[in-house]
């Protein structure tokens, strides 16, 4: 009979304890809710970031497509009308932001070396008339082309904007660099893949 005055006791203060524990909490609780706490905290690894851009395959070695492209200011081309002179060929658009800043440094690198490389830039998906306002604001004078509906630019499986290629004076693709490059970046690779300097 003595046992049950001490079992109630136990369960009394188990009970207390446990009542203690849950204002406790409540307490904790009202007081963080002045600082909101994120839901997750989220660490990036080298392997998270963004990767520099890609060119869809590796187009080295195949022959330059024979796509027809609108010329700014009227007319067609393809790139084998400029067959027996190295091209490099600039994707751009006129909302394309590196695009903009890179246009000064391919038109220095084109006043530098003359007709000895083509330089031909191409405004992917932009109408005639943004085209020709970017092109006026870059003070850039190389060839300029227009993939109104994208043919070209999906050929060759180009994904980030700007991306340029480099065809050998025979029509060959050698090279694809995606993303935007200074006048420095380009002229080494224009003599490294087309041995022009």
């Amino acid at each position: 009979m003595r046992r049950r005055p001490l079992v109630r006791g136990t369960i009394a203060a188990a009970v207390a304890l446990l009542a203690a524990l849950v204002v406790a909490l409540i307490v904790v609780a009202i007081a963080d809710d002045d600082e909101p706490k994120p839901d997750a905290v989220i660490h990036f690894t080298d392997l998270d970031k963004e990767p520099k851009g890609l060119v869809q395959g590796d187009k080295t070695g195949e022959p330059a497509p024979t796509d027809t492209f609108a010329k700014l200011g009227g007319g067609t081309a393809t790139l084998a009308d400029y067959k027996g002179t190295p091209i490099v060929v600039n994707f751009f658009a006129s909302w394309c932001v590196p695009c903009k800043k890179e246009m000064p440094d391919i038109e220095a690198v084109h006043q530098a070396l003359g007709d000895k490389v083509t330089i031909l830039g191409i405004a992917v998906r932009d109408s005639e008339r943004d085209a020709a306002e970017l092109v006026d604001k870059t003070g850039v004078t190389y060839d300029i082309g227009r993939d109104v509906g994208g043919k070209l630019f999906s050929t060759l499986g180009v994904i980030n904007m700007p991306s340029t290629f480099f065809v050998s004076a025979e029509g060959r693709i050698v090279a694809a660099n995606p993303g935007a490059m200074s006048a420095k970046e380009l002229r080494s690779l224009i003599a490294e893949k087309l041995g022009v300097s």
